[in-house]
């Protein structure tokens, strides 16, 4: 046995201010953003291991989809080469997990590697390369914006941006900015993001154009051009009014100022009852006037009811649980808005003729994220589109009644349902299709489903180790992998057992009954060894303290162990205790990542809103996070 370790370096504003100034403008002179990435270069080459260390490749979420496996996946490599001028490494993959197939060896941005702590070459200095990537990760995911690239050459980016980014990274990690802010200052990041995306895309479009025989410039294409870069615009202006130090201190002076105030003294002088918001799109008088009526049905007379035309306008106004009626058509929303702390969604008519769906650049990685004590969501069609996720449960119970989750597009990446530890869903005729995995429930989580179809899925269930799951008269069809997948300690060898209901009859914490299981591809149920990995938090997770420079926790991630077999080496993975800092917030906002802080041990999802734990920038618009694998590990082998 060896224990596989990665480093977590705990810095404080300080001292990260301190290297980035020491790394990009030691010399002295001016350095315009286009020079940044060169001294980033010179940096890395004067302190990376060029060749021979070993790591762990975290698998961005585009990357996955691109090899057609679950995200996330993490896999062992070995450094062949590292190109410092790109700021990436050529690696060779020596373990990759479950039965997937990847090419030998990839070339993977350095910031995607985590080195780990035993090298066979220990004459290494792995502490200085974990720190090295360190340094460009971080600058890469919380300092850098996409409209850098634009900016004038006789603007010196170091002494305009460098310390008022990291000062708003620190205030929004020490909780100084009050919610709504925060997560204004998370959507317009993403937003530019996703435009800088969009923007590249439509410019090597138009240049294929220029290039054919033709010549012609699509008009189309070439306004998009022009109001994605307005827009692009517009965002850089508003991010520099909130990294000016100065409008910061006013806005948290006045962040009790939330913009309805009038509102709020309404529902005080009310004496804060529950109220209703109906949100109707449109129609004749007659259907209007049926529409109204139907409410009648489970409102008491009595109730204060608004009416709205737009769905997210009832959710922000709305407040613990209220309960907001919706009526046929499509309502695009950016979030639950106050409803994420608990109270009703119910459609007026069938779940297919109501569907919600995120806005195209304002919704985070989950359209609905809920920490409630309870929640209802009824007669309603939840449509992914390009989210990662559906419903993201992280605390309290969510209750799911006739509704769909649905995506077209399928992609093995995508998830329906997502209950953390401690939390509960019940889904009552509920119904799942084109999702890659439709229910993931963790460790110390719950799932009670009745009368649920899956279709057309990768995978059913997941369901991690001490997870609790009942599921009567189900329909389990067309999983392209698995029904249902369960990881479990149980299991006396590193080798997965395939079956149907029986093998899981030692399992007390799952009730199977009256379930109907067909056409699933690899299987109907199968078990795995309880296999954990975990990957640093994000630093802004926790609060530290001022530390040394060098100062740096190994973080254990998991016990290895070698098995020799005829198809070559299994690499089995067991969970080993990792510490965390002693005073944690149990729900308290992470910066640029508006997350709940949860244990390292509790959940791959640490994610709300933009540059999340979910969303990895830049590489695919996404940041590092942890994730506990569950799944054995394999070694590499080509596609």
């Amino acid at each position: 046995l060896k224990k596989m370790e990665i480093y977590m370096f705990d810095k404080s504003l300080q001292e990260r201010l301190t290297e980035f100034t020491n790394i990009l403008s030691n010399r002295g002179d001016v350095v315009p953003a286009s020079q940044i990435r060169a001294e980033w270069a010179y940096h890395t080459e004067l302190i990376l291991e060029p060749v021979g260390w070993q790591g762990l490749w975290k698998i961005p979420r585009l990357t996955c989809q691109d090899f057609q496996i679950h995200y996330p996946t993490i896999v062992a490599v070995e450094v062949e080469n590292v190109d410092f001028s790109e700021l990436s490494a050529l690696v060779k993959i020596v373990a990759v997990q479950d039965d997937i197939h990847l090419p030998d060896k990839y070339d993977v941005p350095l910031l995607e590697l985590y080195p780990t702590k035993e090298q066979e070459n220990t004459a290494l200095d792995v502490v200085s390369t974990a720190e090295c990537i360190d340094q460009l990760r971080f600058f890469y995911n919380y300092l850098w914006m996409p409209w850098d690239t634009d900016e004038d050459e006789t603007i010196d980016w170091v002494a305009n941006h460098l310390e008022t980014r990291l000062r708003l990274f620190f205030d929004m990690k020490r909780g100084d900015m009050c919610k709504k802010t925060c997560d204004m200052i998370r959507t317009l990041m993403r937003e530019g993001r996703d435009i800088q995306a969009r923007i590249a895309k439509l410019e090597m479009e138009i240049s294929d154009d220029e290039d054919g025989s033709e010549k012609v410039l699509d008009d189309n294409r070439a306004c998009q051009l022009m109001k994605l870069h307005f827009r692009l615009q517009q965002i850089k202006t508003e991010m520099e009014v909130y990294e000016n130090p100065a409008m910061r201190e006013m806005l948290v002076r006045n962040q009790s100022l939330t913009g309805n105030e009038v509102e709020i003294k309404r529902r005080e002088s009310r004496g804060r009852q529950l109220e209703a918001h109906f949100v109707w799109l449109g129609g004749s008088l007659e259907e209007t006037i049926e529409a109204l009526k139907s409410t009648q049905d489970f409102l008491p007379s009595n109730t204060f009811t608004k009416t709205s035309n737009c769905l997210q306008e009832a959710l922000d106004i709305s407040d613990k649980g209220d309960i907001v009626i919706i009526g046929k058509g499509e309502h695009e929303i950016s979030g639950a808005g106050n409803l994420e702390e608990g109270g009703t969604l119910k459609g007026l008519s069938k779940a297919e003729s109501i569907i919600v769906c995120p806005k195209e650049t304002e919704s985070g990685p989950s359209l609905l994220d809920f920490s409630g004590a309870e929640v209802l969501l009824e007669n309603i069609t939840v449509d992914l589109r390009e989210l990662q996720a559906g419903i993201l449960i992280r605390k309290g119970l969510v209750k799911l009644t006739n509704c769909r989750i649905v995506v077209d597009n399928q992609s093995v990446i995508k998830l329906g349902v997502i209950v953390l530890p401690g939390a509960r869903l019940i889904a009552k005729n509920t119904y799942f299709t084109g999702l890659g995995t439709s229910v993931v429930v963790h460790t110390s989580a719950e799932a009670v489903l009745s009368d649920c179809t899956f279709d057309d899925c990768v995978e059913g269930i997941q369901l991690n180790n001490k997870s609790k799951l009942s599921a009567s008269n189900c329909s389990f069809t067309n999983c392209k992998e698995y029904a249902i997948r369960k990881e479990t300690e149980d299991l006396n060898n590193s080798e997965a057992q395939i079956g149907d209901v029986d093998i899981l009859q030692n399992a007390s914490e799952i009730l199977i009954q009256d379930c109907r299981f067909e056409n699933n591809l690899k299987g109907n149920i199968v078990l795995k060894p309880c296999i954990n990995m975990i990957l640093p938090v994000s630093e802004y997770l926790y609060d530290r303290s001022s530390i040394n420079k060098r100062q740096l926790q190994i973080l254990p991630l998991s016990v290895t162990k070698w098995i020799k077999s005829k198809s070559g080496f299994t690499l089995s993975l067991v969970m080993v205790e990792t510490k965390t800092p002693a005073e944690i917030s149990s729900d308290r906002q992470t910066q640029f990542g508006n997350a709940r802080q949860l244990d390292p041990s509790d959940s791959i999802f640490v994610f709300k809103d933009t540059l999340s734990d979910y969303e990895e920038p830049p590489s695919d618009n996404e940041v590092h996070f942890r994730r506990a694998i569950s799944s054995s590990i394999h070694p590499g082998y080509s596609k």
